[in-house]
């Protein structure tokens, strides 16, 4: 059995209350400062029409037809709202695929920096994990080949969080031909779908003979600024759907009811609503770049979601732990320490930045974080 005080705080979560603590500018937790209010009107509206009590535990039918047409349309996957769950966020529905279907002792692939809920969800499960490095903005294909055994489980994030990169076609068909020799599942967090700036989000499922071999985990959170909804969603077919279903009614029965009702009118907004969204995202990404480079930092320019993960400074001594430490408390600005992105959690020379929050947030975090470094 695994013992959950073997788990540490997340570290994320730990930059927040420190922010809180001092003040600080949060670029360490990926979430946004304001939602629209049309948007929360539609909470409003659906709380007001008493839509407050349970739905069934796989989520909203017409929501769930409405998602499948919508998927249907966008990528070619031929899903239907039966293959379709609503989940409390996109980390339940991986938290569920992993707990649903890794066998015991499962290997599961994961590439690595990686985003910190993989690696107790596996461990929860009683899973081994093997990492690939993404280095550079690329993985070892060849690296990737030589992994011993069959493994179980890949975990692909695309665009991924912490470096943005966005997996090109050629990565992905790798990906898809390895998971069908190796005969194991690929869960696609693909949470940052709809936040890409230079390159196409593809999404694997859509590749030859993957839908049945893939558990797809998308979220409403990022794409409509509500991340404290907890409203998310996986697709899949057959067994492995059924399994994440199992668990998903005994883990949480079902997803926020009046948000369920809501993302009914969110996936009703214009084509000019994601426009808006990854335009306003690319200022302020291409704004911090530049702030960043001009500070010394060196990093991979980021082709989706909104985060750069940036090599610190030659000048700045500390390891990153430390720098993030200080510069919270003294600099007034909080960022992630690259090392919690990593399995080993050995201290790095890496930090996630956020650009999720505003402007006028950025341009003084950025004016901060001159400042300090001096």
């Amino acid at each position: 059995m695994i013992k959950v005080n073997k788990f540490n705080e997340s570290m994320i979560r730990k930059m927040t209350v420190l922010a809180d603590k001092y003040n600080a500018i949060n670029l360490a937790q990926g979430f946004p400062e304001h939602t629209k209010k049309e948007i929360i009107d539609f909470a409003l509206e659906a709380i007001h029409a008493d839509n407050n009590q349970y739905t069934v535990t796989y989520g909203l039918k017409e929501l769930r037809e409405k998602l499948a047409a919508k998927i249907r349309k966008e990528k070619g996957i031929d899903i239907n709202y039966n293959d379709v769950i609503i989940t409390c966020g996109a980390s339940e529905g991986i938290m569920d695929a992993i707990l649903g279907n890794l066998p015991p002792q499962g290997k599961v692939i994961i590439f690595e920096p990686v985003y910190e809920n993989y690696i107790p969800a596996v461990e929860i499960a009683g899973g081994e994990i093997v990492t690939v490095p993404i280095e550079n903005g690329k993985f070892d294909m060849e690296y990737f080949s030589k992994i011993p055994g069959k493994g179980d489980f890949i975990i692909i994030n695309t665009p991924h969080n912490p470096t943005g990169k966005v997996f090109t076609e050629e990565e992905l068909k790798f990906i898809a031909k390895s998971a069908r020799e190796r005969d194991c599942v690929v869960i696609a967090d693909e949470t940052y779908e709809y936040l890409t700036y230079e390159k196409e989000h593809i999404s694997i499922a859509s590749m030859d003979r993957m839908l049945e071999k893939t558990i797809t985990v998308g979220s409403f959170s990022k794409t409509y600024s509500i991340t404290g909804w907890r409203l998310g969603y996986a697709y899949g077919k057959g067994l492995l759907m059924q399994n994440i279903k199992s668990i998903h009614d005994y883990m949480t029965i079902c997803a926020p009811t009046p948000f369920q009702y809501a993302a009914l009118k969110l996936l009703d907004l214009p084509e000019s609503y994601y426009q808006e969204f990854i335009d306003s995202y690319r200022e302020r990404r291409n704004f911090m770049i530049s702030k960043l480079e001009e500070c010394g930092f060196t990093f991979v320019i980021p082709d989706g979601a909104y985060y750069i993960f940036a090599r610190l400074p030659n000048r700045v001594e500390e390891d990153d732990v430390k720098f993030c430490f200080d510069l919270v408390e003294n600099g007034g600005v909080a960022l992630v320490p690259g090392s919690s992105f990593f399995y080993k959690k050995e201290k790095s020379r890496y930090v996630r930045f956020s650009f999720s929050k505003d402007m006028k947030s950025i341009i003084e975090a950025m004016r901060r974080l001159k400042e300090y470094l001096g």
